[in-house]
């Protein structure tokens, strides 16, 4: 067995694990033995698969090259093992049942279910759950149990798009990561609760929430709940979305070390664009506090990548969606569950700008340091940036154009786009059960790679077609 598949099926065996307690649930809550199956057959199929190989050694050493592999071809396994339940159990065809697994992982958020209310608990369950373990990375969740400190452990957290380490060892890191994890669920769930959501609402909320997902159990999304229900949302996407570095030190009691670049890069936009959001409501004559509510939330939940929202977003002007648009492509911070350019990259490319000027006007023997706060740049991470910049716009730009071919306009094709890249959830009414196949791909394609950065999948592909 090639390392690739051996990882791999390990990583499908820990996903079985969770369909087996939605198993049970489905038996226990919906009384159903067909939902219980549909979760159950999956889970032993995954498990009878991997048994041969239980006792094979686990390979010592990863090239990157290998981890980029893994990663790519893990998450696209995922989404598809992932998806099994929805058809089995009648809900989804297969495509459609990818799709919403696929956005599920990658806790994005677009949904191919019209009316979520309908559904059983367990379906439901699974939803969030798929959002809450792809919102930190199957990976992080693989590795966090896992012994050992090797090279393995460094090459598979850094495939995922990480490269924060809190802690002596990768293992430790990740472990921390997962403990405030299931600290900030319980509590947001509490805190949902005692605002008046019903006690499984609040736990899914809080899954999706801080997994910056935005599946919902209800059909208008947080906008079924009170102002207050809301306001408290508001807190948990940003929590989601700012570094778990963050959140560690924020535990540490190193509250200045909290108040990183990115945190300060985040509030700047949510204040200037919320801002200009509510101007241009209160202009078209929405109530004051309706139009101060809704606009910071939908600017919130568009920066961190949640994907919730409280009112339908297809009325909005092509104005507005390109504020939200933009704010998709942003992203949250580095190490956060967020998805998109992140938001030390955005700092990079503006600041780059300036320093470039800077650099231009200077002496040429004059050396120009790229510093940012105590942080150096070195010209090669610049470089990064840049290339990495180009390439997710050229991805979004051609996502936009496959869209516009079936008669969306401009405005709505990048917005569902940018939602899909950027792992957001938010739409326009684009994404449906109904859409063409051709538009249910790329957005499946759209949302694998943005998850995963592009470029693991990018140099897999390589890979291929030089064999």
């Amino acid at each position: 067995m090639s390392k690739t598949w051996y990882f791999v099926l390990k990583l499908l065996t820990y996903i079985s694990v969770f369909m087996l307690i939605n198993a049970i649930y489905a038996l226990i809550v919906d009384r159903s033995a067909l939902l219980a199956l549909s979760f159950l057959f999956p889970a032993i199929w995954i498990v009878f698969i991997w048994v041969p190989f239980m006792n094979t050694k686990s390979p010592e050493n990863l090239t990157l090259r290998e981890s980029f592999k893994i990663a790519a071809v893990g998450w696209l396994m995922m989404s598809l093992f992932g998806g099994i339940p929805y058809f089995l159990a009648g809900y989804l065809n297969p495509l459609q049942a990818w799709f919403e697994s696929m956005s599920g992982f990658t806790a994005t958020g677009l949904t191919m279910f019209a009316d979520v209310e309908s559904l059983p608990r367990s379906i439901l369950l699974w939803r969030s759950l798929t959002e809450w373990i792809g919102g930190v990375g199957v990976i992080v969740l693989f590795l966090s149990v896992m012994y050992r400190t090797s090279r393995v452990v460094q090459t598979l957290y850094f495939a995922e798009g990480r490269s924060d380490k809190t802690e002596p060892t990768v293992i430790g890191t990740v472990r921390k990561i997962w403990g405030i994890y299931v600290f900030y669920t319980f509590f947001f769930a509490f805190i949902f609760y005692l605002l008046g959501a019903p006690i499984f609402d609040s736990i899914n909320i809080a899954m999706t929430a801080l997994a910056t997902g935005g599946f919902s159990v209800t059909n208008n999304s947080i906008g079924a709940y009170s102002p207050y229900v809301a306001i408290a949302v508001i807190f948990a996407m940003l929590t989601g979305g700012i570094s778990f570095v963050s959140h560690i030190n924020l535990f540490k009691g190193k509250i200045k070390e909290f108040f990183s670049i990115e945190v300060f890069a985040m509030f700047f936009i949510i204040i200037v664009f919320s801002g200009i959001l509510f101007i241009h409501r209160m202009v078209e004559g929405v109530f004051p506090l309706t139009s101060l509510l809704r606009s910071n939330f939908h600017l919130i939940s568009a920066l961190t990548g949640t994907g919730f929202s409280l009112s339908n977003l297809s009325s909005l002007s092509d104005f507005d969606k390109t504020i939200l648009a933009i704010a998709m492509v942003f992203g949250g911070a580095y190490g956060s569950t967020s998805s998109a350019l992140k938001l030390i990259r955005v700092v990079v490319l503006f600041y780059g700008i300036f320093w470039y000027i800077k650099k231009r006007l200077a002496p040429k023997s004059a050396i120009i340091p790229f510093k940012i706060g105590k942080k150096v740049f070195d010209v090669s991470e610049v470089r990064d940036v840049a290339i990495y910049t180009t390439t997710y716009i050229i991805l979004l730009i051609v996502g936009a154009l496959i869209l516009m071919l079936y008669g969306n306009s401009l405005a709505d094709s990048l917005f569902e786009v940018a939602s899909a890249e950027g792992n957001v959830g938010l739409s326009v009414g684009i994404t449906s059960a109904a859409m063409p196949i051709v538009e249910k791909i790329t957005l499946i394609l759209e949302m694998w790679f943005g998850r995963l950065e592009i470029f693991p999948i990018l140099i897999m592909l390589a890979d291929i077609l030089k064999k």
